[in-house]
């Protein structure tokens, strides 16, 4: 290992802010109030708050790892492989997925499965910086033991999302898995049952170990490698150890059916901890005039984050004649892309060694580099307006479909309307909005506009409820032919149990008030066969039985 003389000082900006951003005190302080008041608390978090999070917190993350990379030319040369020839692999792998389903599941699966070790890895990368900032000798055996406490607890959410029986519980919020969608790789549940309670015992074992080759550390040097490790166990071993064990959550804050609400909050104690690291090593980069505070390099990040995220979306939304709409899959699949491209860029760029161990360990500005030819003043303007613009279109998608669902809530349908378009002139169009907002017409007995957006919805989001919803607004005006035949082309395809049996009862409705007494029966009594407790299904088959032998 590289001999570093330590910095003067454990601390990057100081104990109060590197112990609240960098080392995840400020989730541990979140996840106590969820666990005692959760249900309380997400009932009054409003509906902008996670969109904002992830405008304010989330967007600038991905910023930090692009300006790093691609702001100065020489960055952009030693890193070629990745900066260039990388994300042309992952550029091409997300054009491909639009338009072909097996790359589409392959690029997800891939993005969803090493998220974890992402996040688990920059919490390994913080705690051995701590360490080797304060100064402790981390001989190969010791740092060996600390990496395998992190790698072991990554082994365990791996293993829990690609058994059989289980799904990726860490999908992004408001994502629909439609044509783009994670496939577990299938490892059986016997191999899951024994697996899963050696790794949690390895992982123990491991977390001992290191704590006892670290037991004659200055405790001011082992909290923050603590606190890393603490963050962890909240964010990963804790949670899937406790599903693999069947075991209830002892708090709201660990529900295993809250898992995608929570790790929401996770990503977000995550972006934090990367605005933290990065702005401390942008600042003490040490290029003459390349820092001017934090809140210019904020506004750098943002707009650069901005710029990946908004980018792809505009180029290949449905507006542009693009194959998918946003939530049906072109969304899962931009994200898909940045953050496999976030995954390649920050594995190579944040090697604690050569100028970087210089910075993050010894706490000294890099040395100075040869100069570099002046930028292209016109070209540089030129990408800073385009990011500016790019984080506008952000920030203008957020207010808009904020002002769409209150609009919806309060039966503004003209500012739905206005809404809708703003939001597909953008490449943001929905079918879950088109069908949210189909349902409220149909409320509204607006039957035919309802019947507009109901098959805008099927366009771009094909599934059941859809299909269900467009056929009642038939039946509604009396045109129960037409009524009995959507129902009919719905049962023909995969329904979950519960709409299936819900769309046998309209089917067998709908052929009653066409006087097909037969048909009608005959729905019913599947519907029966699947609910046998179900009391007024068995009061239809009796008023169908009766009428079939008038």
């Amino acid at each position: 290992m590289e001999a570093l003389r330590p910095s003067p000082s454990p601390w990057l900006f100081g104990p109060f802010p590197d112990l609240l951003f960098g080392c995840g005190v400020l989730y541990a302080l979140l996840f106590g109030l969820f666990s005692v008041a959760g249900a309380e608390l997400r009932a009054l978090q409003p509906q902008l708050l996670f969109p904002l999070l992830v405008l304010v917190f989330g967007t600038p993350h991905y910023g930090a790892t692009l300006l790093r990379v691609y702001e100065k030319r020489r960055d952009r040369r030693a890193y070629v492989l990745f900066s260039l020839w990388a994300t042309l692999a992952v550029a091409a792998l997300f054009a491909l997925s639009l338009w072909w389903g097996p790359a589409a599941t392959f690029f997800v699966t891939l993005y969803l499965s090493w998220s974890p070790w992402h996040y688990t890895g920059q919490n390994y990368g913080l705690a051995v910086m701590f360490l080797r900032r304060g100064g402790v000798a981390l001989e190969p055996g010791l740092k060996r033991w600390i990496y395998a406490s992190f790698v072991l607890s990554y082994a365990l959410v791996f293993l829990l999302l690609h058994s059989t029986d289980a799904g990726a519980n860490d999908l992004p919020y408001g994502y629909a898995e439609v044509s783009a969608r994670f496939q577990p790789l299938g490892i059986p549940t016997r191999v899951t049952a024994v697996a899963a309670p050696l790794l949690i015992a390895a992982n123990l074992l491991a977390l001992a170990r290191a704590a006892f080759g670290l037991r004659g550390a200055a405790p001011r040097v082992l909290l923050p490698a603590a606190l890393l490790a603490l963050s962890q166990i909240l964010w990963f071993s804790l949670p899937y150890g406790l599903e693999a064990g069947g075991l209830s959550a002892p708090g709201d804050a660990l529900r295993w059916d809250l898992r995608t609400h929570y790790f929401l909050w996770i990503a977000v104690a995550h972006s934090i901890q990367y605005l933290w690291v990065t702005a401390y090593y942008a600042r003490q980069s040490g290029e003459p005039g390349g820092w001017r505070g934090q809140l210019p390099h904020y506004a750098k990040v943002l707009a650069a984050g901005a710029a990946v995220w908004t980018a792809p979306v505009l180029l290949f939304g449905t507006h542009t004649g693009g194959p998918l709409a946003f939530d049906a899959g072109l969304g899962l699949l931009v994200a898909a892309a940045v953050n496999v491209h976030h995954f390649i860029l920050d594995g190579a760029i944040w090697k604690l060694r050569g100028p970087i161990a210089e910075i993050l360990i010894k706490a000294q500005p890099a040395a100075s580099a040869s100069a570099e030819p002046p930028p292209r003043r016109h070209v540089g303007r030129l990408v800073w307006a385009a990011c500016g613009l790019a984080l506008l279109v952000s920030a203008y998608v957020l207010v808009v479909e904020q002002s769409v669902y209150s609009a919806l809530e309060r039966k503004e349908f003209a500012r739905v309307r206005t809404g809708i378009s703003r939001l597909a002139a953008v490449g943001r169009e929905s079918g879950s909005l088109q069908l949210a907002f189909g349902s409220a017409l149909l409320d509204a007995r607006n039957l035919a506009e309802a019947r507009e957006h109901f098959r805008r919805a099927q366009a771009l989001l094909p599934n059941a409820t859809g299909e269900l919803l467009l056929a009642s607004t038939y039946e509604r005006e009396g045109d129960f032919r037409r009524a009995a035949e959507l129902y009919e082309a719905a049962l023909e395809k995969r329904l979950p149990s519960s709409q299936r049996t819900h769309a046998l009862v309209l089917a067998g409705q709908a052929w009653r008030q066409l006087g097909d007494e037969a048909r009608a029966l005959a729905r019913f009594e599947e519907a029966l066969a699947r609910e046998p407790d179900n009391s007024q299904l068995a009061a239809l088959i009796e008023l169908a039985r009766r009428s079939a032998q008038r």
